[in-house]
C-alpha cells in the first residue's frame, strides 16, 4: 500500500525520488546514501505518509454520507468488474458531487500538491552530493517533463480512495 501512496504521490508532483526507494540502484547496485541521506530519506517518507493521510482524510471529510456512500459503490463496482472502465467511474462520481464538494476536494488537492512538491525540495536540497557516483541532479536519466495534469474532483476522489493509478501512467487520455 505504501508503494501505491509512493506512486501515486510521485506522479502527482512529478517529481523523481522514486529511485530512492528501492534498495537497488538503476543498474542493480546498492544506493550509495550517506547515513545523513539515508535518514532524510526515512524522515521523508514518514512525512510523506502523513501527508497522504491526511489528504485522504480531507477528500472524506468534503463527501457528504450519501455521496460517500456512492462512491464507494462505484469503486467497489469497479474493483469486481470484469472490464472496469475507470474513466466512466470518474464521470458518475463527478456528477455526484456537489459544487462545493468539488470546490473542497480541488483546494485540497493543491494545498496537498503544494506540501507535497515543498517536501521534495526540502529532500533534493538534503539529497545533494554523490548517489551512484552522479550529482543527484543528473541522476534521472530518461526523465522527461510532461506538462502538469489537472485533474478534475472525481479523478482526484478515485484516485485517493480507490489508490487507482494516475491513468496517464496507463496509456489513457486525461477524463474531461
Amino acid at each position: 500500500m505504501k508503494k501505491v501512496f509512493l506512486a501515486l504521490f510521485l506522479a502527482l508532483t512529478m517529481i523523481p525520488v522514486a529511485a530512492f526507494a528501492d534498495d537497488a540502484g538503476p543498474f542493480g547496485a546498492p544506493p550509495s546514501l550517506t547515513p545523513a541521506q539515508q535518514q532524510a530519506f526515512e524522515t521523508f517518507r514518514r512525512r510523506e505518509d502523513e501527508l497522504h493521510q491526511q489528504f485522504r482524510s480531507q477528500v472524506l471529510a468534503a463527501l457528504s454520507a450519501d455521496h460517500r456512500n456512492a462512491v464507494a459503490n462505484l469503486i467497489g463496482q469497479l474493483a469486481i468488474s470484469s472490464n472496469p472502465d475507470p474513466r466512466a467511474a470518474i464521470s458518475q462520481i463527478d456528477s455526484l458531487l456537489s459544487q462545493g464538494e468539488q470546490q473542497a476536494i480541488l483546494s485540497a488537492h493543491n494545498t496537498f500538491r503544494q506540501q507535497a512538491k515543498a517536501l521534495h525540495e526540502q529532500l533534493r536540497s538534503q539529497m545533494r552530493g554523490q548517489v551512484h557516483g552522479m550529482p543527484y541532479s543528473q541522476n534521472r536519466p530518461g526523465m522527461m517533463q510532461k506538462p502538469e495534469h489537472q485533474p478534475d474532483a472525481g479523478e482526484i476522489v478515485l484516485h485517493t480512495l480507490a489508490h487507482f493509478e494516475p491513468m496517464e501512467m496507463h496509456g489513457l487520455a486525461p477524463h474531461r
